[in-house]
């Protein structure tokens, strides 16, 4: 029996040196992971890598701290995470994964022509995010916690929400819609620096703050942007207003958060802290 319980545990975790703490052992999809590593090496290559059989999905680590998140669609209860040191694991623990039930979110928008220019242009600002979220910096922040994008959060369409637009099925809802009126102050979540600040088709006035380790916060839809591309804020600061640019019904704000190009919910990521585990 004690042999059996002893590969049990040795299958769950193990460790050739360096050791990971990690802040929960389960999580959501959509879920914020914050791994520490103990015997971290500056010179190495690291890389944090969950997987299982239905996918593979890699994030970049430079520091003792890391961020990594659960894909919203992942599929199975259970998920190995890996570190990897010069492309050799060098730690594993196998994480349980909790599925969220995500409703339906019916909206009808004002059509819009699509041109070959527009088609030109949706496709080059994805491009410009695909290529913004995949670059990984130091830590910009110093906080211990996320700021309130807004004063008060009351959530219209949470995150994973399946969308249905003008009556036809499209993807899954990418980030939380706060309620707002317009004109009403919108607030960096953490310090960083902006690295969009634009009107783009879908998003409208958008802009995208980096916060170093992969971490990237986007706040989409405004009336007006109170920042500029290379602009370094800090917690608590105005970038913009509450509007209702690009495809929206009314005035709010579209709040994502990614790390690696990789959604995470941004409601379970405001209730994260960055300092303990």
């Amino acid at each position: 029996m004690k042999k059996i319980i002893f590969f049990f545990l040795l299958f769950i975790s193990f460790s050739y040196g360096e050791t990971v703490f990690l802040n929960q052992s389960s999580f959501y999809t959509g879920d914020f992971g914050i791994a520490r590593i103990k015997g971290f090496e500056k010179n190495a290559r690291y890389e944090i890598v969950l997987k299982n059989k239905y996918g593979r999905w890699a994030f970049p680590v430079k520091e003792d701290t890391a961020f990594f998140s659960v894909p919203l669609l992942v599929k199975g209860k259970y998920i190995s995470f890996y570190l990897k040191k010069n492309g050799k694991v060098v730690f594993s623990k196998r994480l349980k994964v909790k599925h969220k039930k995500y409703r339906v979110s019916k909206i009808w928008v004002k059509k819009r022509k699509i041109t070959k220019e527009v088609l030109k242009r949706i496709k080059e600002e994805n491009n410009l995010l695909r290529k913004t979220f995949k670059v990984y910096t130091e830590k910009l922040f110093i906080e211990k916690k996320m700021h309130k994008p807004l004063k008060k959060l009351i959530v219209t369409t949470p995150f994973g929400a399946k969308r249905i637009i003008n009556g036809k099925k499209r993807s899954y809802h990418w980030g939380t819609d706060f309620k707002g009126k317009t004109g009403d102050p919108i607030f960096a979540s953490l310090s960083g620096k902006v690295v969009v600040a634009r009107d783009m088709f879908f998003t409208g006035k958008t802009v995208v703050i980096n916060h170093g380790l992969g971490l990237y916060t986007l706040y989409a839809h405004m009336s007006r942007i109170d920042v500029k591309e290379g602009d370094f804020v800090k917690a608590g600061d105005i970038i913009g207003r509450v509007g209702s640019t690009g495809r929206s019904t009314a005035p709010h704000l579209h709040f994502g958060v990614y790390i690696n190009d990789i959604k995470a919910d941004p409601m379970l990521v405001l209730s994260k802290r960055f300092d303990n585990n």
